[in-house]
């Protein structure tokens, strides 16, 4: 497409690429299993008891997510990853004895917090899963990236995951063969990561911050057309108040799950989100509308 300018699309990797509910459920029962282990309870009793926590936690999803420093960086009902670290924290305020005994013996075991025992529990866990298991992207991973780059676009990979990790999997399925000029990627993104103050959207009754420095600072760098992700907390809530505040000039599209929330999807975050895509090459069309655009 010579004579056009290409079209930036920042794109989420986990949930957008993959589809991760099986590796999720993956950490929830390393995390059980290791509770048991550390307990020196049998581990069907222990499923027993967080079948119960997980009822507890899903009956008020505005109270439980993932809280690295205490404060819900993303909400358990959007990122099933979300969930065996929010059941982990959840046991330091339920009043169930069970609980109280997985409390003392995790915390007897070494662990500073439920919070450290439950990003041990996601960090090895997946770990574990990548190495037993194939790169899963979804179907037509790299068949969709190159419509996307035919149309006018190169993609920016910015995640959480680490760049190890994504590069090995684009390379292994081949996404990006031959479309290397294309495709970057930069990973440990620390998008969870939130600053000292407490500015934050409401939706749907619930705050969702937006002060997310080292986020903010790759988008200012990369300024993209487009973002996608699955998580609006962790992927699109800053770039909309950046929009906004007329930062950055950007659409934004949500990748749908089976587990995408209503209080997302059904006003689609009060208007901040522009489309709502099935997979990434939902894309396709608005990225070649832009470029032509801008011949």
């Amino acid at each position: 497409m010579a004579g056009v300018m290409r079209v930036k699309i920042l794109s989420d990797f986990d949930g957008v690429w993959t589809d991760q509910a099986h590796e999720a459920r993956n950490v929830k029962l390393f995390l059980i299993a290791e509770v048991a282990r550390l307990a020196r309870v049998p581990e069907h009793e222990v499923r027993a008891h967080f079948a119960a926590f997980e009822a507890e936690v899903f009956a008020e999803p505005h109270r439980h997510g993932w809280a690295p420093d205490g404060r819900i960086t993303a909400y358990i009902d959007e990122d099933p990853f979300c969930e065996a670290n929010a059941l982990a924290r959840h046991m330091e305020t339920s009043r169930a004895p069970e609980a109280r005994r997985y409390v003392e013996a995790i915390l007897a075991s070494g662990f500073a917090s439920l919070s450290a025992f439950g990003d041990h529990c996601f960090l090895t866990s997946t770990a574990q899963f990548r190495a037993q298991h194939p790169p899963a992207l979804v179907p037509r991973a790299a068949e969709m990236f190159a419509a996307l780059v035919e149309a006018g676009a190169d993609v920016v990979v910015v995640s959480n995951s680490s760049s190890e990790k994504i590069e090995g999997w684009f390379q292994d399925t081949g996404v990006g063969r031959g479309l290397e000029h294309a495709l970057r990627v930069r990973g440990s993104a620390g998008k969870f990561v939130l600053g000292a103050t407490d500015e934050h959207l409401v939706l749907a009754g619930r705050p969702v911050r937006v002060d997310r420095p080292k986020y903010r600072a790759i988008l200012a760098e990369e300024r993209p057309d487009f973002v996608i992700g699955d998580v609006f907390s962790l992927d699109l809530a800053l770039p909309h108040v950046m929009r906004r505040s007329r930062e950055l000039d950007v659409q934004l599209a949500l990748r749908r799950h089976p587990h995408t929330p209503r209080w997302v999807l059904d006003s689609r975050a009060d208007g901040a989100i522009d489309l709502v895509v099935e997979q990434l090459d939902g894309l396709v069309e608005p990225v070649r509308a832009l470029a032509r655009s801008r011949r």
